[in-house]
């Protein structure tokens, strides 16, 4: 896809929106190939019904008459990528847990016969189909396409909304990857997981960094901001979901008790994949500093600001596969990293400060504090090395071989 001539078009169904305040798996890879393909990007989640309002052909629970329902696609012109939304008109639809039955219909299968809709109307039936979100099971299959791809970055009946009917999910992944041409795993976990559905063309391509743009944090003339710059030091940093279900928060607050004249820093947008966190007790301790969203650009001055970057997620069945791509990002800093031990990470571990409780936590992290340089250039090296360019290179050469089955296997 990358080193050939041939345009594609490239439609990604995300499991989340484009601009939520994550940059995640879907920007990167979908931002780096529209710069040679045409890319869709269809955002994830049902709309509430005050979205609704210039809709003026609905009538009761549900209304396909309403013409395509995707309205004014939009350009991200800074990435070329045009996002498409689809408002289902379903009364209340926001309210609905994401159990719901109605909800999972409107989110999944009245969105796919929506998309399917919009895209034989624009003539696009050679598409790629890139799908993140799982729930979309088979029902992809019905859309018109040349190949269907499942990139697979997450365990997603570990996510809190699942949790109390995970078996629904479990089937139409199962069915998905059936279904699909490829499927890509980011940690060996996942793989093992996944294989037994797709036995021949399921492969093992881990999360990487943007390496790039992380080392500006080595730039001595990058200023830090202003609302970093102005906390105590030493400041231990997190840049990601302030999420119950991945963040733990007791190691957190453990750090916080331990020492209490450092900054605590998290930086990201809060209950993410989790509404209901409880954000009370980081806001009740004087040490720590909930700062929020910052937009993506400014995150390398933000860790430059860190002292030691922190990686403290829970323990559980999520992050067992797990797989954080701000594990490079805070390699490409050369800042030290302490860091909860993450099986999906467990080769790098040589690399880093790994703790197995809070107060091991703790105390990793006055080690890093003390010896900030050494393993810098082991780190700095290991970020240059897995980078989003190495992974859309893998993930090309698998999906030219499918395109083009006389070519070489890769």
């Amino acid at each position: 896809m990358g080193s050939r001539a041939v345009r594609h078009t490239i439609v990604c169904l995300s499991s989340q929106s484009w601009h939520d305040g994550m940059w995640t798996n879907k920007q990167h890879i979908m931002s780096r190939l529209a710069k040679e393909h045409r890319v869709l990007h269809v955002n994830f989640g049902p709309r509430p019904l005050r979205d609704l309002r210039r809709l003026k052909a609905w009538q009761g629970l549900v209304d396909l008459s309403v013409p395509d329902i995707a309205l004014a696609p939009s350009l991200d012109e800074a990435n070329g990528v045009t996002l498409l939304d689809f408002w289902a008109p379903i009364r209340g639809l926001g309210r609905l847990s994401p159990g719901h039955p109605l909800r999972r219909y409107a989110t999944h299968d009245l969105r796919l016969a929506l998309l399917g809709r919009f895209l034989r109307r624009e003539g696009i039936d050679d598409a790629i189909l890139w799908v993140y979100h799982p729930g979309y099971g088979a029902g992809v299959a019905r859309l018109p396409h040349r190949l269907i791809v499942y990139d697979c970055v997450d365990e997603y009946s570990e996510f809190p909304e699942y949790r109390d009917d995970p078996a629904w999910l479990c089937e139409r992944e199962a069915a998905l990857c059936r279904e699909a041409d490829l499927v890509f795993t980011t940690s060996r976990s996942l793989h093992e997981a996944k294989r037994g559905f797709q036995p021949s063309d399921t492969y093992y391509i881990p999360n990487v960094g943007d390496a790039e743009h992380f080392a500006s944090a080595l730039d001595p003339d990058l200023e830090i901001p202003t609302d970093l710059r102005a906390l105590p030091r030493p400041v231990f940093g997190f840049v990601g979901a302030v999420s119950d279900y991945k963040l733990d928060v007791e190691w957190v607050l453990e750090l916080a008790r331990q020492r209490p004249d450092a900054s605590i820093v998290l930086i990201g947008p809060a209950g993410i994949g989790q509404p209901d966190t409880d954000l009370g007790r980081l806001d009740n301790a004087p040490n720590v500093h909930l700062l929020g969203h910052r937009p993506y650009a400014e995150l390398p001055a933000y860790v430059k600001g860190f002292d030691v970057c922190l990686l403290p997620y829970r323990r559980n069945a999520y992050t067992a596969s797990c797989f954080p791509i701000k594990f490079f990002e805070y390699l490409a800093s050369g800042r030290p990293i302490v860091m909860s031990p993450l099986p999906a990470l467990a080769e790098h571990f040589d690399a880093v400060h790994v703790a197995d409780d809070a107060a091991g936590f703790a105390r990793a992290c006055e080690v890093a504090l003390r010896a900030p340089e050494k393993g810098r250039q082991e780190r700095l090296s290991l970020a240059r090395r897995n980078t989003w360019g190495h992974r859309i290179e893998a993930i090309r050469a698998q999906i030219e071989a499918k395109l083009t089955p006389n070519a070489p296997t890769p």
